[in-house]
């Protein structure tokens, strides 16, 4: 099911919104002589009906709103953790400069080709839902120059201590990003959300009476739209590193493309 959260954000909303709306109506007119059937036979509760109707409702807007809020954090934390790894990759670009030749020049330009790799081949194997491993080489060739650095004097040796702290944040943020690529709701959020649509929708249009059908329609049309949005968004925001919304690549690209030393 993970090419479904790979489409592109137009035939997502046409799908998810349309889906909501065409079943919902579709459904409501089906059952027509079921719903007619209902309303003469509990007549007289069409007022406790339309009470309970309100508290199924509020309920599932809870369930629907603390899904999208939890899609939405989990964006967020994606995009923190690839911000983390591009300000760690900054550093050490900028720290070159206080390295001698020719390690100035290798560590340099071990950063761009990494970050270049990560923005070119890691992030379209992100969004196919592949373990992003094409710049894999580039930071283990990095961490081997840096590891078997010897400073000279003391001045050199903080230096590179330094140096070796910032290459370790880099490489945990790496982790963070790679393990984050493959992150979503679980199965049981799904579950929940969609049968709760369905239990909500089919309160509204089998319990709930309305003397005109073609409002009560379009009132229907309207409720099922607005869980279609909320879910649409859900399902957008959903696998943070797959799909038309995923954090930013730039910050990779500014990296290869900055002049020597990050300055």
């Amino acid at each position: 099911m993970e090419w479904f959260f790979r489409q592109p954000l137009p035939a997502l909303f046409v799908e998810i919104v349309g889906s909501f709306v065409g079943i919902t109506l579709g459904g409501m007119l089906l059952f027509t002589p079921l719903r007619a059937r209902l309303q003469w036979r509990f007549q007289r509760s069409s007022d406790q009906a339309a009470y309970f109707g309100t508290q199924i409702w509020l309920a599932y807007s809870l369930i629907l709103s603390l899904t999208a809020v939890g899609a939405w954090s989990e964006y967020q934390a994606a995009s923190e953790k690839v911000s983390r790894e591009v300000a760690s990759l900054e550093v050490l670009q900028r720290r070159a400069v206080l390295y001698p030749e020719p390690m100035r020049t290798e560590m340099d330009g071990l950063v761009r080709a990494y970050a270049r790799g990560v923005a070119d081949k890691e992030w379209p194997e992100q969004r196919a839902g592949k373990h992003p491993s094409a710049a894999k080489g580039d930071f283990g060739t990095l961490n081997v120059l840096l590891g078997e650095f010897e400073p000279r004097n003391l001045p050199d040796q903080m230096v590179h201590a330094e140096t070796l702290r910032e290459l370790t944040t880099a490489s945990e943020a790496r982790r963070a990003r790679i393990q984050a690529s493959s992150n979503s709701l679980p199965t049981v959020v799904w579950v929940v959300l969609l049968v709760g649509a369905a239990m909500a929708l089919t309160g509204a249009t089998l319990f709930v009476t309305d003397d005109d059908t073609t409002l009560h329609l379009f009132l229907v049309g309207i409720m099922a739209a607005f869980v279609g949005l909320v879910v649409f968004v859900t399902v957008a925001l959903d696998h943070p590193f797959q799909g038309a919304v995923t954090p930013s690549e730039q910050g990779f690209y500014l990296i290869a493309d900055r002049p020597f030393g990050g300055m």
